[in-house]
């Protein structure tokens, strides 16, 4: 993607933390020069080697997965927060904009085919998002049901071999409108745009 130095991030830490957050994903494949998209949750994980790897699953009606085989790499989107800005909190004149933080991966998938694998993909996948709960639910809690439906899906693992980050959170800008975004966005953000202002905050010029 295209990406201005100003808002280029490299921090891998900050790009995995992103991908932790906001693990909801798109994924792009090209077919006969047709792309194709599916929204689904990936998770990170390393493999023996300490690569990074992104585990996911889609339906077997789903096609996206026989494209898989083919050569070449996928994409997946991870979009963070993400708010408009209006040029009105500047000192000087200026036009809208939007600040937002996005991260892609691309990467190789296989298909995973073991069973105890696919089980053990949506053990991990389950486990974060029962996190937290009094009583989280886990594949092994319905075990005959999942064994029933595992035919039904198509488990996958990307091994990623780039990772791009954009942060455009207002890097372009001195301390005292880089403030001003922060407020506006809080104020005229109040749900979307919490995890933004601490993004923002984090990287304040003023330090």
């Amino acid at each position: 993607m295209y990406i201005p130095k100003s808002f280029h991030e490299q921090d891998e830490s900050q790009l995995l933390a992103l991908i932790g957050e906001y693990g909801f994903a798109t994924l792009v494949t090209s077919e006969n020069n047709v792309p194709f998209a599916t929204h689904l949750p990936l998770l990170a994980d390393r493999d023996a080697e300490g690569r990074l790897l992104l585990k996911g699953h889609v339906a077997r009606a789903n096609p996206q997965w026989r494209a898989f085989a083919q050569e070449g790499d996928v994409l997946a989107v991870f979009a963070g927060p993400h708010a408009y800005v209006s040029p009105s909190v500047y000192r000087q004149p200026g036009v809208p904009t939007w600040n937002y933080a996005v991260v892609h991966a691309y990467g190789r998938p296989s298909i995973v085919e073991e069973p105890a694998k696919v089980l053990s993909s949506l053990r991990q996948l389950a486990s974060k998002y029962e996190a937290g709960r009094d009583r989280p639910w886990s594949p092994d809690d319905a075990e005959a049901l999942v064994n029933q439906l595992l035919s039904g899906i198509v488990a996958f693992e990307i091994t990623v071999t780039r990772l791009e980050g954009k942060f455009k959170l207002s890097q372009n800008r001195d301390a005292q409108d880089y403030d001003a975004v922060m407020r506006f966005v809080e104020l005229s953000n109040p749900r979307g745009g919490e995890g933004l202002v601490e993004m923002m905050a984090s990287r304040n010029p003023k330090g």
